[in-house]
Order: structure tokens, then sequence, then C-alpha cells
């Protein structure tokens, strides 16, 4: 099966990874069944890569990531506000195109990069809204079983930033179940909230926020901004002067994800030993995948 062969920077939005993937994207499920029969091991599955910190290794591994082909981007309404939806879909265009449909509740969302299916599986939240609420059904597939893989909405399993997708799911469509809303408010409140995001976030290429938040008392950028990771840098990655909380590459040029891993660590670090508080990281490691 055709493959692409890329560094692992130009795959996620932090543009960390000096390794190199074999991608492989399937435009049809046909092509998806002949691409995994044909690979050695179960490839890891790639989204957008906008909250992903890529490898430095060595050997090529094999990486899958679905195009926004028509089978994987599919939008189809069955019923009132009830939709089913691809995967391969962007969160934000899905908030568009449902909200011209006279659908809302996905706006407070909208500023979070990244695909449907990425969403779903680290469970998306923003402004005390979560993308779980929304969701009616989830149909995919088992890597590791070969067999297919179904969620519905009675089957819970949903946390902050935690989904009932296990990493060896690749999640092919889903239906969500949204409110109806007047379209030209709900397309203003999804502007508003992209123009939000453009004031609060740094600048610079990241993958959004770097840990998760311990409580509401006591959010992850406070504790990291008191224990004195603002500044902090090392090779292409610095934690920004204006959210400790988010690492940026300035730069935009390809960078150690080993660099990447010990300016985490060295955060969490100072955060536990001055708060005695172990922070939890939001970001998914390609080697740890």
């Amino acid at each position: 099966m055709r493959y692409i062969l890329h560094q692992w920077a130009g795959l996620c939005s932090l543009r960390a990874g000096l390794g190199q993937v074999r991608l492989y994207e399937p435009a049809t499920q046909d092509e998806l069944w002949e691409t995994l029969r044909s690979l050695e091991r179960p490839p890891l599955i790639l989204a957008r890569g906008s909250n992903l910190v890529g490898a430095d290794n060595a050997q090529a591994m094999p990486v899958l990531r679905l195009p926004k082909s028509a089978e994987f981007a599919l939008v189809e309404q069955l019923g009132p506000c009830v939709f089913k939806l691809g995967a391969a879909l962007s969160l934000l265009e899905t908030a568009k195109l449902l909200a011209a449909k006279g659908c809302g509740g996905l706006a407070a969302l909208a500023g979070i990069p990244g695909s449907l299916g990425g969403a779903l599986a680290m469970n998306a939240g923003a402004n005390g809204e979560e993308i779980a609420a929304r969701v009616r059904e989830m149909r995919g597939w088992d890597l590791r079983s070969n067999q297919p893989w179904n969620w519905r909405r009675e089957q819970g399993g949903w946390g902050y930033r935690r989904s009932p997708i296990g990493k060896d799911i690749l999640i092919l469509e889903t239906i969500l179940e949204l409110q109806p809303a007047h379209p030209e408010e709900e397309k203003a409140a999804i502007d508003a909230e992209l123009r939000r995001r453009r004031l609060i976030n740094p600048k610079g290429a990241s993958a959004g926020s770097v840990f998760r938040n311990p409580d509401a008392q006591n959010p992850a950028g406070r504790l990291l901004e008191l224990a004195g990771c603002k500044g902090l840098a090392r090779g292409m990655f610095r934690v920004s002067q204006k959210h400790a909380n988010w690492i940026i590459n300035t730069e935009r040029k390809p960078g150690s994800a080993t660099d990447c891993r010990l300016l985490v660590n060295e955060m969490k670090a100072r955060v536990l030993e001055k708060f005695a508080v172990e922070l939890q990281c939001e970001w998914k490691w390609a080697a740890e995948l």
C-alpha cells in the first residue's frame, strides 16, 4: 500500500519530532482495510496533530490519518439537529456547517484546533463545555483485534479530557445531537470564540495547553507562573511569557521531541517542588503510543 515518508515535525502543530514516519491516508474504507492488512503492526492513529508531540525515532513507524474524503468527511442529517459526521472533519468546520443548518451547541468549542475524531478521543472542552455532551453514538475500528468498535451514549466512559475511546480505536464517524439555534446568532457566537482565542493564545506554533488544571482554584498556568516557568527554554521550544501553561516554537522550525520532553519535565518538577502538586500533561507523545 502506498505511503508518504514524513518527518514527525511536519505532522504536529508544535513541529516537534525529528524522526520519520510512513504516513498512510486511505481515501475509502476499502483502501483502509487493504492498508491495515498490509501492515506488519497496527499503525499509530493520527488526527491533525494539534495536541501531539512527535518522536525522534530512527526507524520510520507506520502512521494512519483519515483524509477529508467523501467517506471520512460525510455530513448526513438523521433528524432535527441530529447528524452523522465523518471523523476527518475539523471541529471548526463541523460547528460552522451545523450552524448554517440551524443547529447549535458547538460554538464554545469552535476555537479548538484539530479533527472531530481527535476532539472525541480527548473529550475536547472549553468554556465549561465538553464535546461528550453532544455525542449520541460513535463507530470505529479496533486496530488490535481487527474488529468493529461501537459506542452508545448509555455506555458512558467520559471524563475530564478522557473518553471511552482506547488508543487502538480508529474513529470513523459519530452521531452528534445538537439543539435548534438561529444560524446568524450561532455564527456570531463561533466568530466571537475565534476572536477570543486569537487574543488570549500566545503567538507561535504550539500544541495548546501543556498541563491539565488540577482544580478550578489552582489552574496550571498560575502554578507554573509562580514556580518561575515563564521563559524557560530548550532547543526550539520556550515557555510563553504570556501564558506559563503554553510552550511555543516561535521560529516554527523542526525541533527535537527530546528537548520538548525535557522542558515539560522541568516545568512539572518546579511545580511539584514548590507546591507538592503533580501536574498531568494534556498532550499525547508519539513515543508512548
